[in-house]
């Protein structure tokens, strides 16, 4: 095709769908964007965890290759594998996660907030020393003398 012809193409009065082509680009440019950060999150997950693709696979109860897909980055998941991925790796994808995570820390929050007790005041030094695995805790910080008070659960 010449030049000329390609520029008569260009304006001419027959309907074309470059714009619809372009819409359709753009929007599955965001897409893929939103897959390759679900890819990343997944991938950093399973290296946390000490993962092999082919345990995750499992887990989902889908084929390896479907696991390459989604790292790939490449993959168009549906709202029911994100779900999946979600919950067997308990990382953010959908913004239910937060709404779940909020509202069980609300309760647990309430439930146990009567129930501390003072355990020791302490400045920024040995702060940390101080904590104890496997208790709930909650920090004041008292600005005037710059310690915090920490208080353990009675659970």
């Amino acid at each position: 095709m010449s030049n000329k012809e390609i520029f008569k193409t260009l304006v001419s009065s027959e309907k074309n769908n470059t714009i619809e082509r372009n819409r359709e680009r753009i929007k599955n440019r965001a897409y893929l964007r939103e897959s390759q950060a679900i890819a990343m999150k997944v991938l950093d997950k399973l290296d946390e965890l000490g993962w092999s693709q082919v345990k995750f696979a499992k887990e989902m109860c889908v084929t390896p290759q479907q696991i390459t897909k989604i790292v790939s980055g490449k993959e168009n998941l549906t709202i029911e594998t994100q779900i999946k991925i979600q919950n067997i790796l308990d990382i953010p994808i959908l913004a239910s996660y937060y709404e779940t995570k909020k509202d069980v820390l609300s309760e647990l929050i309430l439930k146990t907030e009567k129930k501390y007790s003072p355990f020791e005041t302490v400045n920024d030094d040995n702060l940390i020393s101080n904590y104890q695995p496997g208790k709930l805790m909650k920090l004041d910080y008292n600005n005037l003398s710059n310690e915090y008070t920490v208080y353990q659960s009675a659970m």
